[in-house]
């Protein structure tokens, strides 16, 4: 599957998890293919005591782009113990592993075919692909596990989500949304052993931020850290949830949320500044299932609506004051003159 399929249609459409996956291990596969053709062209120009310096890292990202069975087989646990509900996947897990495709595609593929189609030498980051590989292998596993824990307590989850027209940031987050100025910030990592482990901890929160790196974005990391949730005292993973500041839309994945943003810089279709309102359509089991939760997402969606609206009115009397005593001074010097 090429970057170009992946429309805005096809971004919110539900697939089943077992071809969203065999499409992320296609990816592996063309990408470790790419890797072996530029390795083998590496290797021929390469001194006898250069190679010896990078042998031990190349094995690893070898290793790291090859087929993992670890996948398949928790898929396929899911599936005997949920049936095609695990198979067909929700939109958390969905979101999730749709961005990791994304991710080797942009991160991992595009750069091993340009080194290997470029006519002249380019040098290959292979610390960041193997951070990268690494980072997608982990972030799939945890949305297949997550999920398969979402089955088996869904029986005392409501029917509808909760309302996310207000969003909860951690106070760290809140700060660096006000201090755009203070471009850096110290953090610890999550593995500090583990130099491809990209993991670190929110300096208020301890939540577990993936630190993923977005070519067409050179603050990722910033963005990731002023855009996270304080996680929830009834989850027991630590893993960071991010929100978008203009749709409040909510990831569970940091590649997502990233993609979401630059989609949002750079004004495409997939843009939540552009999209269409969705209208809402409610049909008896949504309506039944829980009518209290559902006037409550009803009444805060005419809350916000009607701030804006306001918002909007303030503005625009400010704009239409300013003009006014602008026209007003300059009538005063002219009649002056």
């Amino acid at each position: 599957m090429s970057t170009s399929t992946l429309t805005s249609e096809s971004w919110e459409k539900a697939h089943y998890l077992s071809l969203t996956l065999w499409d992320i291990d296609r990816e592996f596969q063309k990408s470790h293919e790419a890797y072996e053709q530029w390795l083998s062209a590496s290797r021929r120009k390469r001194a006898a005591w250069d190679y010896f310096g990078t042998k031990r890292l190349d094995v690893e990202l070898g290793k790291a782009l090859r087929s993992s069975h670890q996948v398949q087989e928790l898929l396929e646990k899911g599936i005997e113990s949920f049936g095609s509900s695990f198979e067909q996947g929700d939109s958390i897990c969905h979101s999730t592993l749709l961005g990791q495709l994304l991710r080797i595609q942009h991160e991992i593929r595009a750069p091993l075919e340009d080194a290997v189609n470029s006519r002249t030498e380019i040098a290959t980051p292979t610390s960041e692909l193997l951070t990268a590989a690494k980072g997608v292998r982990r972030t799939c596993l945890l949305a297949l596990r997550d999920q398969h824990a979402r089955l088996k307590d869904r029986k005392s989850a409501p029917f509808l989500p909760a309302p996310q027209f207000s969003v909860n940031y951690c106070p760290f987050a809140a700060q660096l949304q006000k201090d755009r100025k203070n471009s850096s910030f110290s953090t610890k990592k999550a593995r500090p052993h583990d130099r491809y482990d990209e993991r670190e901890l929110c300096p208020y929160c301890a939540a577990h931020i993936s630190v993923t790196m977005h070519s067409g974005l050179s603050d990722y990391r910033r963005l990731l850290f002023q855009a996270h949730l304080v996680p929830s005292s009834q989850s027991s993973n630590p893993s960071a949830t991010f929100a978008c500041t203009s749709c409040y839309k909510t990831f569970e994945d940091s590649y997502s949320f990233l993609d979401h943003v630059y989609q949002k810089e750079v004004g495409s279709e997939r843009s939540c500044q552009r999209r269409l309102s969705i209208s809402w359509q409610f049909n008896q089991s949504f309506l039944a299932s829980d009518p209290a939760l559902v006037e409550k997402c009803l009444r805060n969606c005419l809350r916000r609506e009607m701030t804006r609206a306001r918002t909007l009115q303030k503005t625009k009397d400010l704009e239409a004051s300013y003009r006014g005593s602008v026209l007003t001074t300059i009538t005063t010097k002219s009649v002056g003159l």
